[in-house]
């Protein structure tokens, strides 16, 4: 049995915790790359089912051995504090992207996230289904039914655009997404793609319009590198809580349980005061903080209301809410880009990406892709959702008529 003793805690290789870590670590050294350690809460790990923590780390378990012995130097079974120093020193050269985020409490032992790495986002994948929130993944897969991980985003879309001569040194990258600290996480989405494009040109506000507007537009496609593309990515976004309560999202750091997107919910909230809109009882309720100055909410009111008829016909009122928030953007975002008559003076081709961002608490966020095309200069803009992301996803039973469908322009 392998133990590691650190700040006079130790854990054994036994642990399902200890098993992740190592894991994570030897799919590292296999890809050589940074090595890396999948974060989690001991609670959770102690509920991770065997069967499934056998099934994952059993494909490495050699190799996890074979690691633990390369830094237990002395042969006494446990990985000492020089020993362990001597992990940490690896860690910190095996690649200049990778830094050592958080170091879990010394009644559990140690365990390292690997940020901006393939490891940590293999690790978060294939390790996930013993950590997730079952009520949750139900919800989303119910309401947003093609959903993919940050990280699956990001590689289809470099996918696609680099066989179309997109790359990082032609490339601006510019995103239409709600000001909200939870959409940039690492390893999530925007971060993900500003790391692969090396910049990012931030055009939203509140609930992801763009408030930065048609000067904003046009600063940024005045940044493009000469006869350069832009990639713009646009999206509302929305939480989904532990018990599968969409629009609610339980922040670090917070015990209370908090809105996400409270900018849209707090505009529903609002025309529901108003009787603009059916009433509904919503699970996640704030306080109300009444303010003078705040034109982006006004301005999110005013283009939400016309869009909630047929919303008591929907799967689920935020959701339907969120939808709508995607169309109200889609329409800005286009109209910005058809109503700059200079654009291809500059950029020789736009592309540009659209969808939901859905905020989870353990497993990473996800990303419900609903458009993806690109525009040259005198030819019809090309489709090129199916190419990445596959099928179109089935929304009418969501959303719960084709009128609604049509005002949240998914089409």
């Amino acid at each position: 049995m392998f133990i590691i003793t650190i700040s006079n805690c130790t854990i054994t290789n036994k642990s399902s915790a200890m098993r992740g870590a190592l894991v994570a670590v030897t799919a590292a050294s296999l890809q050589s790359m940074c090595l890396g350690f999948l974060q989690t809460t001991p609670t959770t790990i102690g509920h991770m089912p065997g069967p499934q923590t056998a099934r994952y780390s059993s494909v490495f378990d050699r190799e996890v051995d074979d690691m633990f012995r390369q830094y237990d130097t002395d042969g006494n079974g446990q990985i000492d504090r020089e020993e362990f120093r001597a992990v940490v020193k690896k860690m910190k050269s095996s690649s200049r992207r990778r830094e050592i985020l958080s170091v879990a409490t010394a009644t559990f032992g140690s365990l390292f996230v690997a940020s901006g790495s393939n490891t940590f986002q293999f690790a978060q994948k294939k390790l996930r289904s013993g950590y997730l929130e079952e009520s949750a993944e139900l919800t989303q897969n119910e309401l947003f039914p093609t959903a993919m991980l940050s990280a699956d985003i990001d590689r289809a879309v470099a996918r696609v655009l680099k066989a179309r001569g997109f790359t990082p040194s032609n490339t601006l990258f510019g995103h239409s997404v709600c000001a909200d600290e939870v959409n940039n996480r690492k390893e999530q989405l925007i971060p993900l793609m500003e790391d692969r494009w090396q910049e990012g040109f931030a055009l939203g506000g509140l609930g992801g319009l763009p408030f930065a507007g048609k000067s904003g537009f046009g600063a940024y496609l005045h940044h493009v590198p000469d006869n350069g593309k832009l990639l713009v990515i646009f999206a509302p976004h929305v939480g989904i809580d532990e018990v599968g309560r969409v629009g609610s999202l339980q922040r670090d750091g917070q015990a209370k349980v908090s809105t996400a997107c409270g900018a849209a919910i707090g505009a529903y909230k609002e025309l529901q005061k108003q009787k603009k809109t059916a009433p509904d009882p919503l699970l996640v309720i704030e306080a109300d903080n009444p303010r003078e100055f705040d034109p982006q909410l006004k301005d999110i009111i005013d283009l939400l209301a016309p869009r909630l008829d047929g919303i008591t016909e929907s799967a689920d009122s935020i959701s339907f809410v969120t939808y709508q928030m995607y169309g109200i953007i889609r329409e800005l975002i286009t109209a910005c880009i058809t109503e700059t008559p200079d654009l291809f003076d500059f950029a020789s081709e736009v592309a540009v990406v659209g969808g939901i961002m859905i905020n989870r608490r353990k497993g990473g966020d996800f990303f419900q892709p609903l458009s993806f095309e690109t525009n040259r200069k005198g030819e019809s803009p090309t489709d090129l959702f199916e190419e990445a992301f596959g099928s179109r996803p089935e929304l009418l039973p969501v959303i719960g008529s084709e009128a609604a469908m049509t005002r949240a322009s998914l089409y």
